[in-house]
């Protein structure tokens, strides 16, 4: 019996504990609450979506105001042998000496050229003219071939950079920066729309009659395109688009609410996560979106989820998607 008892105890020694097992906790991703949803519908859709306030940190807010314009690069205008050209905008930094929007035309991609400013910012006149300070929160540019489709040739680069890579005065071929960018397609045949996306340094309200700092305005978020190998004098036409927030100059004799701003539980930074995550990549048009893996129903989803686009457009195609 004893050595029955002990070749027993020896036995369960032996034995493996069972593993154990931990079950698998999924964390609830966090929610958009009103007011970030409503700049979430904003930050992604500039052009359409109803003015409000940022979810940017700080106790500052202001007036708000869509302002659009127009412009070329790579036109007639620029030159009858012009057949490249790079446009490089910070929404966010509007000041005296126009360094928010410069621009080179060249007639060969791989040729350097200098950069220089242009004053067709939307809405640069009347901040300058009425504003203490201002700040962009939301922008974007839509991009069109004005040829006709006979003639379209060529390829277009857009992405999401920053201010300081491109510089009034500084020497750069367009084959350069549109190495930089992220999304790459030949000239497509509707418009293409790069949305902007603010980083921390855009959340500070500048004035806009002040000159320019480049260690300040290097550290803006800025959107930029470099088109090449376009039919001779075609061009392509930029439609800019920006939501500022500003606040008015002491000779206007006009108040506003210094506490008006968003109240959300959210942060820029989760809205932008909540944006990507679903699958916005801020730029709109099929040739682009084809890389990212983004279909119609991933748009769709966006705009049922969070009203990213207003229900008519979603019907009647206000996007359309674009042939390559």
């Amino acid at each position: 019996m004893v050595k029955v008892k002990v070749k027993r105890r020896i036995a369960a020694s032996r034995k493996v504990a069972p593993k154990t097992r931990i079950a698998k906790v999924m964390m609830p991703r966090k929610s958009l609450d009103a007011a970030a949803a409503a700049y979430a519908r904003l930050l992604s859709d500039p052009c359409n979506a109803p003015l409000c306030h940022p979810i940017y940190p700080g106790t500052e807010s202001g007036f708000l105001f869509r302002a659009e314009n127009f412009a070329n690069i790579a036109d007639p205008g620029a030159g009858a042998t012009t057949t490249a050209g790079i446009w490089h905008w910070t929404p966010g930094y509007v000041n005296a000496d126009s360094t928010e929007l410069v621009f080179i035309n060249s007639a060969t991609a791989s040729a350097a050229q200098t950069v220089v400013a242009t004053t067709n910012s939307p809405g640069k006149s009347f901040l300058a003219a009425n504003a203490r300070g201002v700040r962009c929160i939301a922008a974007c540019m839509r991009i069109t071939f004005i040829g006709s489709e006979s003639t379209r040739a060529g390829r277009l680069h857009v992405g999401h950079t920053t201010a300081g890579m491109i510089d009034v005065g500084q020497s750069v071929s367009v084959d350069q920066v549109a190495q930089t960018l992220q999304y790459f397609s030949r000239t497509p045949t509707d418009t293409v729309e790069l949305i902007w996306k603010p980083n921390l340094s855009d959340v500070n309200f500048q004035d806009p009659s002040a000159g320019s700092s480049p260690v300040i305005r290097d550290q803006h978020s800025a959107i930029t395109m470099a088109v090449a190998g376009l039919p001779t004098g075609t061009g392509m036409t930029i439609h800019m688009t920006a939501i500022y927030e500003w606040t008015p100059a002491v000779a206007l004799g006009v108040g506003h609410n210094a506490l008006g701003k968003a109240r959300s539980v959210n942060t820029l930074d989760e809205v932008q996560d909540t944006l990507i995550e679903r699958g916005f990549a801020y730029v709109r048009g099929a040739a682009f979106q084809a890389g990212m893996g983004l279909g119609s129903g991933v748009m769709a989803a966006l705009g049922q989820t969070y009203g990213l686009m207003p229900a008519n457009l979603r019907r009647t195609g206000r996007y359309p998607r674009l042939s390559g």
